[in-house]
């Protein structure tokens, strides 16, 4: 028996020592540990988050990152790291709202510039990801009516012997439809890459017509409470557009509007249709709103089709086709102002499509925040400069009176006005600087990891 606890204390003994060394060579143990002596650490938190996210956990980094960023909203680190976290995991919303957090707080120049056209290209895999979801969740949302007042409007589909070269009507036209009945304080209108994203996803327009059932299947989907069914015809050189309102929650149709016209007053004819949709829809504009519905977006039908081609090519992530045909557009009609937005934001989805990751993390290196990244590879979370340290310290202590300049990559506030330095009235008129003697402690505490 007398054997038994010197045993029993060594036994202790060796497991404390295997869990230290366990601690010493990972550090990913060494700094949940870290968050368990004290879980309200933010640099703690930062540097698991991030070790969890270079270890491919990304559920569990996005879940610490996020306790960081609620007792820190200022920290870009455990921003950005959290939206690289949530776009591993597909949850493109909570991605997309931690990006937008490090644009505001994040102090790393290039790496500001890489998420702005992250934000771009990640719209699509966005709208993608939440079709999937509503699939995925049909039998929840079908139980779920949308509001009467949220009005979805798939792409127009498109029958004739010049299918070939007129085809991009089919969106083209949709578009333009979309922006006027958004026009109407009394309708929210479906984004037209969430529905085309969903259209695509349920196979919407695989078929010259699309049916009741399949309409009403779409509307529950994209939770809008009617959904405008459209489709263009040509017959020689002439257009008939035809359109029913399908009610979601009842599954009933409205009786059909048409207008038809030659090819050539293509504009008119939409204007007409959009006015015959309002009509069905029961909306009553006033006159300030018919004025902006009456405005032409081009009167260049060449524009119109590029435009159109343009949004097919988006949609199917094509990117470089997308602005090669959007600047056509644009080109075309230099008024034509949806072309001109949509050549910008498809020039920074071809340049955010090149954004990954890896890249971002290559943008971080040799920051401030990258050292930060590099503290928490290597299981620490106490990164301190010494001269940054004290360079602050002083500027409180005596502030300068210029704007400082800051180190490449890292932000300097625009809004920072210098400020002219103050003299003695008296000493100023002598010729003298009366030298005013600031002192002040300097405390630093270092603690050991």
């Amino acid at each position: 028996m007398r054997l038994v606890r010197p045993l029993l204390v060594l036994a202790m003994l060796t497991l404390a020592t295997s869990v230290a060394e366990a601690q010493r060579r990972d550090p990913i143990a060494r700094l949940e540990a870290a968050r368990a002596a004290n879980p309200r650490n933010v640099a703690a938190l930062r540097s698991l988050g991030v070790a969890y996210y270079k270890a491919d956990r990304f559920a569990e980094a996005l879940a610490v990152l996020d306790q960081a960023r609620q007792l820190n909203p200022r920290d870009g680190v455990s921003a950005l790291y959290a939206g690289l976290s949530a776009e591993k995991t597909q949850n493109y919303e909570a991605a997309r709202a931690a990006y937008n957090d490090y644009l505001g707080v994040g102090r790393t120049r290039r790496v500001r510039n890489d998420i702005e056209k992250r934000l771009v290209a990640m719209a699509r895999d966005e709208s993608i990801a939440l079709a999937k979801q509503a699939v995925a969740n049909e039998a929840t949302l079908s139980q779920t009516p949308g509001e009467r007042r949220t009005v979805a409007v798939p792409p127009l589909k498109f029958t004739g012997p010049d299918a070939a070269q007129l085809d991009p009507l089919e969106r083209g036209l949709a578009e333009l439809i979309i922006t006027d009945l958004g026009r109407s304080s009394q309708l929210t209108v479906v984004e037209r890459d969430r529905m085309q994203a969903l259209a695509d996803e349920i196979q919407l327009g695989a078929t010259d017509r699309v049916d009741s059932s399949t309409a009403v299947r779409a509307g529950r989907l994209i939770q809008a409470g009617r959904l405008v069914n459209g489709s263009i015809v040509q017959i020689g050189p002439q257009l008939t557009l035809t359109s029913s309102i399908v009610d979601v929650p009842t599954s009933a149709i409205s009786a059909p509007a048409q207008v038809s016209d030659n090819i050539d007053a293509i504009f008119a004819l939409q204007k007409e249709f959009v006015f015959r949709i309002f009509d069905q829809l029961g909306v009553t504009l006033t006159p300030a709103e018919r004025q902006l519905v009456d405005r032409q977006a081009t009167t260049s039908l060449n524009a119109l089709l590029a435009y159109g081609s343009g949004l097919r090519a988006s949609d199917d992530g094509r990117f470089d086709d997308a602005t090669r045909y959007f600047d056509e557009a644009r080109t075309i009609d230099p008024n034509f102002g949806a072309a001109a937005a949509s050549f910008t934001a498809a020039q920074a989805a071809a340049q955010g499509a090149q954004v990954t990751s890896a890249s971002i993390e290559t943008s971080l290196s040799g920051s401030a925040e990258g050292r930060e990244v590099a503290a928490a590879e290597a299981g620490s979370f106490s990164v301190i400069d010494i001269r940054s340290t004290l360079t602050s310290v002083v500027r409180d202590v005596n502030p300068p009176t210029i704007t400082p300049t800051s180190n490449a990559g890292d932000r300097v506030d625009p809004n920072q006005v210098p400020v002219a330095p103050q003299r003695d009235p008296t000493s100023s008129t002598g010729g003298t600087d009366n030298i005013q003697v600031r002192t002040g402690n300097v405390t630093i505490i270092i603690r050991r990891p």
